[in-house]
């Protein structure tokens, strides 16, 4: 017997409520560590407090649909609930990275070159 097999008077049905009560937890817990996803799409792109509580609400959906997974030993709530974090983690993401003004990911010149380039060092080398 594996550790994933069914446990004793657990139906079909009690696989997808619990799947589905796990999915609506992550949809939770981004929407309480980062707020709604418009107001997030309205700051600045890359604003660090923002990307820092994205990341927060991605780890613990993950630790929410694991311990979910772990508890009932039935994959069909890795698979909905991690489906779930995927695209709230990736709509956030998206919403974090737009530009206010248009909606859309715009990128600078500047993130293609060399830190030090970017920072206005001076690369210049010293001939001596």
């Amino acid at each position: 017997m594996s550790f994933f097999s069914t446990p004793s008077g657990y139906k079909p049905a009690d696989s997808m409520t619990i799947s589905l009560a796990t999915a609506m937890g992550v949809l939770v817990i981004y929407g309480s560590k980062v707020g709604p996803c418009a107001d997030v799409s309205q700051t600045l792109p890359g604003e660090p407090s923002v990307n820092s509580s994205i990341r927060k609400a991605g780890w613990e959906s993950l630790l929410l649909v694991g311990a979910m997974t772990l508890l009932s030993r039935d994959l069909n709530i890795a698979i909905l609930g991690g489906a779930a974090v995927i695209l709230e983690h990736t709509m956030y993401l998206h919403a974090d990275m737009a530009s206010p003004g248009n909606g859309q990911i715009e990128v600078s010149p500047e993130a293609y070159q060399p830190a030090g380039v970017a920072a206005g060092a001076n690369l210049s080398v010293v001939a001596g």
